[in-house]
């Protein structure tokens, strides 16, 4: 779910405070999924909720592992696509711009048509 504040002086940046402003995280996303139309794509899901997309985590079963282990899965480097979306967030997060990564499904080889 989302977190809304009801505080008026979280919401006017009263008292030395920053206004609130929500964005969209989306974890665990599939875009073959989205694309076959078995999940909602990243612009229903911004048109569904208004807000704005930090960013787009891919489905990885990497996340269950680490999160069994203790560890985060930014642990695992910027190679590792999760990982390297987690990091890719915190950048905008912090005003950085990043290109939106894992949004299109990956091109299916000629071989795994068949195989």
């Amino acid at each position: 779910g989302f977190v809304s504040s009801r505080s008026r002086r979280a919401e006017l940046g009263g008292d030395g405070c920053l206004p609130v402003s929500q964005t969209l995280l989306i974890t665990r996303y599939d875009p073959a999924r989205a694309e076959a139309e078995e999940s909602l794509a990243i612009t229903d899901m911004k048109e569904l909720l208004g807000l704005p997309v930090i960013g787009v985590i891919p489905e990885s079963k990497d996340v269950l592992f680490c999160t069994n282990l203790g560890t985060p899965i930014i642990s695992m480097g910027d190679d590792h696509p999760a990982a390297g979306a987690y990091m890719d967030m915190v950048d905008r997060f912090l005003g950085n711009e990043k290109e939106l990564r894992f949004v299109t499904p990956e091109p299916v080889s000629f071989f795994k048509r068949f195989f």
